[in-house]
């Protein structure tokens, strides 16, 4: 397949023209500033072509740019299990909600994240706490339920093996 420049479709369309007038020129009469004014005519009506095929290319070619990058950027959140054990562990150490390394590591492994996710969520999580410590408060009473209720029943069924069972009065 071959690739015609636009110059060079330009050159084709403008002699086949002149080749036609040249053909009428025998019927009536065509004079040489009528013909010099139609190869005029053409060459700017195809430098018009050119620029607005310049200026559509590009348009699309941004559109598609922008489309790529739109989807590459797209905003996660992450699941609600991953959600629940990063807070639970915020708010378990909420007086100094700075994991170290290790627990870093192990929470990214536990929520399928990494760890600069990990990170960054504590970051921001810490910045959006201090903006709104009335509204995280609720947030923050749930989750020391949720801890106490687990922790009461961890200890229920620990303290359950070592008392003896007590049966039911029926009367």
């Amino acid at each position: 397949m071959s690739v015609i420049l636009p110059f060079q479709a330009c050159n084709e369309f403008t002699t086949h023209v002149m080749n036609l007038l040249r053909e009428q020129s025998r019927t009536r009469p065509i004079s040489p500033k009528e013909i010099e004014r139609m190869v005029s005519i053409i060459h700017r009506k195809f430098s018009s072509i050119q620029m607005q095929l310049k200026q559509s290319t590009c348009e699309a070619v941004m559109i598609l740019r922008s489309r790529f990058l739109d989807a590459r950027r797209k905003r996660r959140n992450f699941n609600k299990q991953a959600t629940e054990i990063l807070n639970e562990y915020f708010y378990s150490h909420l007086s100094n909600p700075y994991p170290s390394e290790e627990a870093k590591e192990e929470l990214a492994k536990k929520c399928g994240i990494t760890v600069s996710q990990v990170s960054n969520w504590f970051g921001n999580k810490r910045i959006r706490y201090k903006k709104n410590i009335g509204k995280f408060q609720e947030e923050a009473n749930i989750y020391a339920a949720k801890t106490a209720v687990t922790a009461t029943n961890v200890s229920a069924h620990g303290s359950q093996a070592n008392s003896p069972s007590t049966p039911n009065s029926a009367g």
